[in-house]
């Protein structure tokens, strides 16, 4: 190895040092080429000043959004919390959006506006492929359930059952068994009970009785 291609493997080294690993391709790249190392270097770390003040931009609006949002959580109640959720909401960065539809949707079901917490649990669920979408899905079947809309939470509660991880499989099956009854379904509402049933459940006695007196009816 020459020495200046020793020379330009320590001065890429130490540029790539300060230049996020993704850039690192384009930078070895323009390296390979002499002639263009200067035009290039200079490239490249423009690009990494643009990369640099938008991740500064994205975590001060990040950290905005939450300092907002705690604010909100803090000093608002009701209706006016909700509408300050709402406020929040529309110019939120993305990282914070899951976190501001939660509390929006719980905030509503809370305030009894079952069909606004019912769009809020679906934009949830929307948002994320992880354990949170089943819990936005489960809380749109509340929302329903709690709204005398048995059979339609009762629809979305039969999907559920299917794909329950092991921490949310009692409570899915207690709304499902709600929803059944609500729904007129005694049969469906009947092997949920006697789903849990199965389990150690502190109100277990409470389970057993409804299993019997489904049966008898």
């Amino acid at each position: 190895m020459t020495n200046k291609e020793t020379e330009q493997n320590a001065t890429l080294a130490e540029v790539e040092s300060h230049v996020p690993e993704q850039l690192h391709p384009i930078l070895e790249a323009a390296f390979k080429n002499g002639k263009q190392l200067i035009i290039a270097v200079i490239a490249i770390v423009a690009v990494t000043a643009i990369y640099a003040g938008v991740s500064a931009y994205n975590q001060r609006a990040l950290t905005s959004a939450q300092a907002k949002l705690g604010a909100i959580l803090i000093e608002a109640a009701g209706e006016d919390k909700i509408a300050k959720l709402e406020a929040l909401l529309a110019d939120v960065p993305s990282a914070a959006k899951s976190a501001v539809l939660l509390e929006l949707a719980q905030s509503s079901m809370n305030n009894g506006q079952y069909d606004k917490a019912v769009g809020y649990w679906n934009q949830l669920a929307g948002t994320t492929d992880d354990d949170l979408a089943f819990v936005a899905r489960l809380g749109k079947a509340k929302c329903l359930t709690l709204a005398g809309k048995g059979a339609e939470a009762l629809t979305e509660l039969k999907d559920l059952v299917g794909i329950a991880p092991a921490a949310f499989t009692i409570p899915t099956y207690r709304q499902l068994a709600v929803a059944a009854e609500l729904a007129g379904d005694k049969a469906e509402a009947l092997a949920a009970y006697k789903k849990l049933g199965e389990q150690s459940l502190p109100d277990k006695p409470f389970v057993d009785f409804k299993i019997a007196q489904l049966e008898a009816e």
